[in-house]
């Protein structure tokens, strides 16, 4: 009986998958398992949706951006106040003259009102500081662009260009 149960063991038991037989008959094996795709897969070419939108997200941002630049440039003047405390050069102010006292000999001063930040200037006159009209100095009104230096806090001007 022992040897009965044995045989009938054997004869249950599950084959194994894999068979020894030709190329053909495995790929028929393989087909009768899987159920054949009617449509073949096609790589998708070109832009998918999702990066279509990406791609949308970010030229909005951009649009964005640039639009926002374009609405903050058009309060600024056209003198930028950041360089050199608002004036035209690092030691040049161009304004107004607003007052002169000068003397025979070419000492006194000249208070420049400045184009650019309204702000007045007192400048200090003397043998050295040169003219671009010899023999003549500004007069109340006319526009100067004034050179100098700062000398211990005084603004010693050496160039008037009227």
């Amino acid at each position: 009986m022992a040897r009965a149960r044995r045989a009938r063991r054997k004869s249950t038991r599950r084959k194994g998958t894999r068979r020894r037989s030709t190329r053909r008959a495995s790929a028929r094996r393989t087909r009768a398992r899987r159920p054949r795709r009617t449509t073949r897969r096609k790589r998708a070419t070109g832009l998918t949706r999702k990066k279509q939108r990406q791609i949308l997200i970010i030229a909005a941002i951009v649009v964005g951006i640039l639009i926002l630049i374009a609405l903050l440039q058009q309060g600024r003047r056209f003198v930028q106040v950041n360089w050199y405390g608002g004036e035209v050069g690092r030691n040049v102010v161009y304004g107004k003259v607003t007052s002169t006292a000068i003397g025979a000999a070419g000492r006194g001063t000249i208070h420049v009102q400045s184009y650019n930040t309204g702000k007045v200037y007192t400048f200090y006159t003397g043998v050295r500081t040169d003219y671009n009209i010899r023999g003549r100095y500004p007069a109340v009104g006319e526009s100067v662009k004034v050179y100098y230096i700062n000398d211990r806090g005084y603004l010693k001007a050496t160039y008037i260009r009227m």
